[in-house]
């Protein structure tokens, strides 16, 4: 299985950081996973964090759980606290994606069915592989 991991953050944050952040968090992951498999129709993981400020916030809303038959996928997004982060130093933003990440992927993948994906597996190995690291 594979993870991409994309971010669309305000312009507040230092680009530098966030891209440091969710390269660590993706080849994490993609360490991790590389040869876990919970369904024959998904080999790939596309998760997107938003954390945007008040102004942006309405332009930047997360977009429900989409399966992408054609390229075996599947691909949800996560919004985040702005405060929260942008007030945090960079472990304590690597604590709240990883968190969040947990959490989010918990709600949104126990909230639609998907057929012939063990989710439940999934789940729990995120947490133990996150968890390690937090």
């Amino acid at each position: 299985m594979e993870f991409n991991i994309g971010t669309q953050f305000s312009r507040e944050f230092d680009f530098e950081e966030t891209s440091l952040i969710t390269d660590s968090l993706t080849k994490i992951l993609n360490e991790s996973f590389a040869k876990k498999e919970y369904s024959l129709k998904v080999k790939k993981i596309y998760v997107g964090f938003i954390c945007v400020s008040k102004g942006f916030e309405p332009y930047f809303m997360a977009r429900p759980l989409k399966i992408l038959k054609k390229e075996l996928a599947i691909e949800y997004e996560i919004k985040l606290d702005f405060e929260e982060v942008f007030k945090s130093n960079t472990e304590n933003k690597i604590r709240i994606l990883y968190n969040e990440l947990i959490n989010q992927s918990r709600i949104i993948l126990n909230d639609k069915k998907l057929v012939d994906f063990k989710v439940q597996d999934f789940l729990d190995d995120l947490e133990k592989s996150l968890n390690t690291l937090v």
